[in-house]
């Protein structure tokens, strides 16, 4: 009952909108209630497709907020309205994600149907835990993969980023420890370039 009271108070009560004045490169100029969009803000402009372009607020120029896309822009053109959501962005996650595959924004894309939202929100920012307050890795982990265990130790509890360039394997590897780790759950997240 509390999280679908939280969700009832993320409703917004007056829906403000600017309308799109540009479009350079990936970057759209919208023009409209400025002094209810700060930077991180989201979005959504109804270009007349079946889903609305989700975009986040990265800068302003005159009068106008410029907005990065998180889809395709096909569609856009001067005049689209571009509503403002005054919820923050956030996910709802359960223990129903588990073994699911889900995009940037949380939504599934492994065509398993939709996700079970969770009791309460996470942000999609939010601020690091202090260093001090943060529990210290625990034994080493056998991650499955020889030559890691061997060269690489990594523990329980550690955070670990794989950095290279585009063919060189870094999505085998992810997936090899994905299927061989010992562990309960492993997250691993794939961020472009």
């Amino acid at each position: 009952m509390k999280a679908l009271a939280e969700q009832i108070g993320d409703l917004e009560d007056v829906e403000l909108y600017g309308r799109v004045t540009g479009v350079r490169g990936l970057m759209i100029e919208v023009a409209g209630p400025i002094h209810a969009m700060s930077v991180g803000a989201r979005v959504l402009i109804d270009s007349g497709r079946a889903r609305p372009i989700p975009c986040e607020v990265v800068g302003f120029t005159g009068d106008n907020a410029l907005l990065m896309p998180f889809a395709a822009l096909e569609g856009v053109r001067r005049g689209c309205r571009a509503v403002v959501s005054a919820a923050p962005g956030a996910v709802r996650p359960s223990s129903g994600w588990l073994g699911r595959v889900v995009n940037a924004m949380g939504e599934p894309i492994d065509g398993k149907g939709p996700l079970p939202a969770g009791p309460s929100p996470y942000p999609f920012r939010n601020a690091p835990p202090p260093a001090h307050m943060r529990r210290r890795v625990g034994a080493p982990l056998d991650l499955g993969v020889r030559a890691l265990n061997a060269f690489l130790t990594c523990c329980r509890g550690q955070r670990m980023g794989v950095f290279a360039g585009s063919g060189v394997g870094k999505s085998v590897l992810l997936s090899m420890l994905a299927r061989n780790v010992v562990a309960d759950v492993s997250v691993i997240g794939l961020v472009g370039e």
